[in-house]
């Protein structure tokens, strides 16, 4: 497995040129359309709106003749379109009817997409498992990093506003390489300062074999691997690396994904960047609602940039 501080880094190939919006018209997705407007206008990107029409179902339960489902979606994707939000930026709309992936999946090669943006809403119970779920298959499946807006999180207040303050989250394998790339691409940008996290589960302590740790053991146990931990973050960097401004290296004991809430919150981040390993399955994708990706999403006060291996 090939590991963090290992690989290369700052690989000149990663960009935002071309962003895909997949937009249902909701709330969620709303947050969504001023986010990749925003990302759009600091890159220079080219945005694809797409609406994905569910497939024709063979329930009893009445539905919206087709060609009135996909009249109403082309006009609202329409009202999209005209927003001032995407004045001088190139894009173009897409409504389509199928399954979520295999739609964006089309697209994804059509078009050259190099970023996908979702909002979603699901926040408890069955909701929470059908919307999470689309979230998740697209997030795990996508060749390219996913920025997804969970329920919880808040537009930006300007349709310019960009990543300012971005805490990368590692655990130093295979998804993190790539994640690290956009960390250090948008914390190139001007105004921007990148936190690097490591965050480490509850386990038992290493050592001999004892049935108590006192409070000091456990400190001085802490202290050791905070500070070898921290050295292993600073060593990402690359020599050639150019950050706007110094960044800033923390280690965390905590249960992950709330720790790297905790960690964002206390920053007042603009983007958390992470890695997301990829099922070994596509079927599995769809099913994988407990991870910590997902579980970050739910609870983050601001988007999530995961970057599947």
């Amino acid at each position: 497995m090939v590991t963090l501080a290992e690989a290369p880094q700052q690989k000149a190939s990663v960009s935002f040129k071309s962003i895909l919006l997949a937009t249902d018209f909701s709330d969620a997705s709303e947050k969504a359309f001023k986010y990749a407007t925003t990302l759009a206008r600091s890159h220079n990107s080219k945005i694809c709106l797409v609406h994905v029409l569910p497939p024709e179902s063979a329930s009893f339960i009445p539905e919206l003749p087709r060609d009135r489902q996909r009249h109403q979606a082309e006009g609202q994707m329409e009202n999209l379109a005209s927003r001032s939000e995407l004045n001088q930026i190139a894009h173009e709309t897409v409504v389509r009817a199928g399954s979520v992936w295999k739609v964006l999946s089309a697209v994804f090669h059509e078009q050259n997409i190099e970023l996908v943006v979702l909002g979603t809403h699901g926040r408890s119970g069955l909701k929470k498992l059908v919307l999470g779920s689309v979230a998740e298959e697209v997030m795990r499946l996508a060749r390219c990093p996913v920025l997804t807006v969970g329920p919880d999180c808040d537009a930006p207040s300007t349709a310019t506003e960009e990543f300012r303050r971005i805490v990368f989250a590692t655990d130093f394998h295979t998804a993190s390489v790539k994640a690290f790339d956009y960390a250090l691409l948008l914390a190139s940008q001007p105004q921007a300062k990148l936190v690097l996290l490591h965050v480490m589960p509850p386990t038992a302590l290493p050592g001999p074999e004892q049935h108590f740790y006192d409070d000091q053991m456990i400190n001085n146990w802490q202290a050791t691997a905070r500070a070898t931990t921290k050295e292993k973050l600073e060593k990402l960097l690359p020599p050639e690396g150019k950050l706007w401004s110094e960044p800033e290296y923390v280690v965390e004991f905590d249960f992950i994904a709330a720790g790297i809430v905790k960690v964002a919150a206390e920053r007042k981040a603009d983007l958390i960047i992470m890695g997301a390993n990829r099922p070994f399955s596509a079927k599995m994708s769809a099913h994988t609602v407990g991870t910590v990706s997902h579980e970050v999403i739910r609870h983050s006060k601001c988007p999530v940039l995961t970057v599947s291996a």
